[in-house]
């Protein structure tokens, strides 16, 4: 039997974002000298099959060898990421397990009805966690542009220092 392998995959959604989080957790792993495939700046709207970091992994990847993640959310944030990943997983008979957060240690490669289950349980909660994201960002953007703006949109009125007197109506 061919030896396999631990293969670490990194991603972080902007370039703001660091993957220091993702490091530390996976930090054994890359000082035995595990390969590490990244995808920095990378929107988790990206289908990770169409990622060039992890695209490199699975071109890479023998069969038996693991992929390890900090958490779920760093490969997939949606359902429909999670159903077309899985088959190509279980196809190639390599194995994804999450170091760190939600479900260590769980194979989630498996191809057990539970563990079928269970993924798409989590990717569900991982999209509607994006969605939220999203919407909390455009909410602050639209509170910002509210307090920078003032309550009142449209045009200011111009007072004059003297009391009453209202220089747009030339009085």
């Amino acid at each position: 039997m061919p030896d396999v392998a631990d293969r670490v995959y990194l991603r972080h959604s902007t370039d703001k974002q660091t993957d220091a989080r993702q490091r530390h957790a996976l930090a054994g792993l890359m000082a035995a000298g595990a390969p590490v495939y990244e995808d920095p700046a990378t929107s988790s709207r990206q289908l990770s099959l169409d990622r060039a970091g992890f695209t490199t992994l699975l071109h890479e990847a023998a069969v038996g060898d693991t992929i390890r993640i900090a958490d779920a959310a760093r490969l997939f944030r949606s359902v429909s990421d999670i159903l077309a990943l899985r088959p190509v997983l279980i196809r190639r008979s390599l194995h994804l397990r999450v170091e760190s957060g939600l479900l260590p240690g769980i194979d989630l490669a498996s191809d057990d009805p539970g563990t079928k289950m269970m993924v798409s349980v989590l990717a569900a909660v991982l999209e509607f966690q994006r969605d939220m994201i999203g919407e909390n960002t455009r909410e602050g953007v639209a509170a910002a542009i509210a307090m920078l703006v003032g309550a009142h949109p449209g045009r200011r009125t111009v007072v004059s220092g003297t009391r009453g007197t209202n220089r747009l109506l030339g009085s």
